[in-house]
């Protein structure tokens, strides 16, 4: 039982901070382009990212990763929750569980 337990933790740990590590990173690509200084003559290029806004752009994408990480570990521990709880703790009973 602890096996399991410690193997559903660490499962549930390595998929939250991969989505999270996916989700900031791609917060973080699609929010970046936005900080470049907009030209209006197609002639002349733009202008170098601000700083500030980039520091703004990374600190909204990591927190939109770790909320997206908590979220993920908390959905997917409801989702197991309530599977053991239709199927109970001793595993499925009947003619199903005997089955190969």
């Amino acid at each position: 039982m602890k096996s399991s337990r410690r193997a559903l933790g660490v499962g549930v740990t390595l998929l939250s901070l991969t989505v999270g590590a996916l989700t900031a990173a791609s917060s973080a690509l699609a929010g970046a382009g936005m900080c470049a200084v907009p030209s209006f003559d197609p002639a002349m290029p733009a202008g170098p990212p601000d700083n500030v806004c980039l520091a703004l752009v990374r600190t909204l994408a990591l927190r939109v990763g770790v909320m997206s990480a908590g979220a993920t570990a908390i959905v997917v521990l409801m989702a197991v929750g309530l599977s053991r709880l239709v199927v109970g703790p001793e595993g499925p009973t009947g003619l199903e569980s005997g089955r190969p």
